[in-house]
């Protein structure tokens, strides 16, 4: 399985990049939105971890351009505790 991990944090990124890599899935970082969607464009991935806000097109943008064209599972990873937002 092929997963990508959309995360400006770049430490972040990384862990979560070698954990999933430790179990045995390929997985690649991007580090902002425009890379984010442009790598989800490319449709090699079977699932995407992205963090919701994200320089230059944050997260709920760019899994809403996602959903135009695919149906990828994605996790959203988010610090906003307004119940709205993380539903």
């Amino acid at each position: 399985m092929n997963i990508l991990v959309v995360e400006d944090e770049r430490n972040l990124a990384d862990a979560i990049v070698r954990i999933l890599s430790d179990a045995d899935y390929n997985a690649e970082a991007v580090y902002d939105g425009k890379s984010g969607l442009t790598a989800c464009e490319s449709g090699l991935y079977d699932a995407v971890i992205m963090d919701g806000m994200l320089p230059g097109m944050d997260g709920i943008e760019i899994c809403t351009r996602i959903r135009e064209e695919s149906g990828v599972p994605i996790i959203m990873l988010t610090a906003r505790t307004d119940t709205a937002d993380v539903v």
